[in-house]
């Protein structure tokens, strides 16, 4: 059932309940949506809040029943009973209501004052090979227009979330999900191992999986991660979450190359997937045209990268969990912190933390190349790691940890540092030819280990 047929439904189940107490958590019950992706839909369908549409029902009925009381000989409907039989606590609030409404008081309204009808929606798509097509309508954008918020697992995170009707900034999801402390670097290629290749999505998400539920708990919501596998299954995966108003979160694929993509609607049942990503934009990652939602289009999307080497990862929102305390919310996020910080190896094939500065930095200045177009695009891939350094430092001074913050103050200097010591633009290649015009970049990526070994020695 699409999302237009279920805001109908909503709109059936108020009207057969005007009556009644309605509440928006009752109304999304009944046509299986969560609350808030129920309320942004009917907002975004009808042009109006749900208590907007309640309330200009009842005041329209209201208003009804006292004109035909007036034109009826045997029955006689009182202001008094006509508030209250509408919900309204006193005669007093109802009246003012309806003036408000009406521009006229309850005594004075008559059959030819305006009314506010019941909504039918029609919706009606024709041609084509008939196959179901449903999506979420204005999700927020996930694309790199701003140069300091780059981290598509968060901004696919925030855009998801926003659906539900949560406000989330961009450098708190950072600072909590523990994005602002990752670092991963893939195993560099070696004398016994010359195939090995420079990893360019070293800075994915999945190369630090306890990130991923972790997010989720902290902002306060159930999440179930699903590795790909058989296409149908995964399918309708996805259809039933979009058909509850609830966008999907994939990992390592739908689009080339991509981190994260937020999935917000389907076509041809299924076959086609809608949804952002930064390289929605980049011909050579995804050339098929956009939808005319602006989401992109994406066919084949259960490919080799994503489901036939099980790399790619689908996340399903469930429910809202257990909200969290401030203090419990860092204390958990600082456990999560020192092992991001002080693991090793938290995937495989991965040196991460203070292990990935090291393997880095050595990698610069130790391993041989024949085309500098390689290590220069995996120097800004990996950027984007230190890039969210920044929002460590209003996390650690809005949780009274001044220290921390001090630390991080330092950090965040250096990792602009390493913006000027190598342009994120492709415009200083031939410092690649050179590995002494690296050395500064090598000797930066090292101090911000040393400070982040300090930190793990006090969280």
């Amino acid at each position: 059932m699409s999302w237009i047929e279920k805001i109908q439904e909503a709109i059936d189940f108020i009207e057969a309940n005007l009556l009644e107490t309605v509440t928006i958590e009752m109304i999304s019950r009944a046509i299986n949506y969560t609350p808030s992706a129920f309320q942004n839909l009917f907002s975004a369908v009808t042009g109006y809040s749900v208590g907007e549409y309640i309330r200009f029902r009842r005041l329209s009925n209201a208003a009804d029943d006292l004109v035909n009381s007036e034109s009826s000989a045997s029955v006689s409907v009182s202001v008094i009973d006509t508030a209250f039989k509408y919900g309204y606590e006193t005669p007093e609030a109802f009246s003012k209501a309806f003036k408000r409404f009406f521009d006229c008081p309850p005594s004075k309204i008559s059959g030819n004052t305006r009314r506010f009808n019941p909504i039918k929606i029609s919706y009606k798509l024709q041609g084509g090979f008939n196959m179901a097509k449903n999506f979420i309508p204005n999700l927020l954008k996930v694309d790199w227009s701003d140069a300091q918020r780059q981290n598509e697992f968060v901004n696919s995170v925030v855009s998801a979330l926003a659906a539900l009707g949560e406000n989330l900034d961009y450098d708190y999801v950072c600072a909590v999900s523990g994005s602002a402390f990752r670092t991963s670097f893939s195993m560099p290629p070696t004398d016994n191992n010359p195939d090995n290749l420079w990893n360019h999505g070293n800075y994915h998400v999945i190369h630090t999986p306890y990130i991923i539920a972790h997010t989720f708990k902290m902002l306060g919501y159930e999440m179930s991660q699903h590795i790909c596998g058989n296409y149908d299954f995964d399918k309708k995966l996805i259809i039933d979450s979009i058909d509850k108003g609830v966008p999907v979160i994939t990992l390592e694929g739908v689009i080339n190359c991509s981190d994260a993509c937020v999935i917000s609607g389907y076509d041809n049942d299924g076959d086609v997937l809608l949804g952002y990503n930064p390289f929605m934009y980049i011909n050579d990652d995804h050339n098929e045209p956009h939808d005319d939602t602006g989401y992109f289009r994406k066919s084949n999307w259960h490919d080799v990268n994503f489901a036939e080497r099980k790399q790619g990862r689908i996340l399903i929102i469930e429910d809202k969990g257990e909200k969290l305390s401030k203090e419990d919310i860092f204390a958990e996020t600082l456990k999560l912190i020192k092992r991001l910080i002080s693991e090793i190896n938290i995937a495989p094939g991965q040196f991460n933390g203070v292990a990935a500065h090291s393997a880095f930095a050595n990698t610069l200045l130790g391993c041989k190349w024949s085309d500098n177009f390689a290590p220069y695009l995996n120097v800004m891939c990996n950027y984007k790691q230190y890039l969210d350094r920044q929002y460590a430092v209003k996390f650690f001074y809005d949780n009274g940890r001044a220290d921390l913050a001090g630390y991080y103050e330092q950090i965040t200097e250096l990792c602009r540092k390493l913006s000027e010591q190598i342009p994120q633009d492709f415009s200083a290649a031939d410092m690649f030819s050179d590995k002494e015009k690296l050395r500064p970049y090598f000797d930066t990526l090292l101090q911000i280990a040393d400070i982040e070994n300090k930190v793990a020695e006090i969280i």
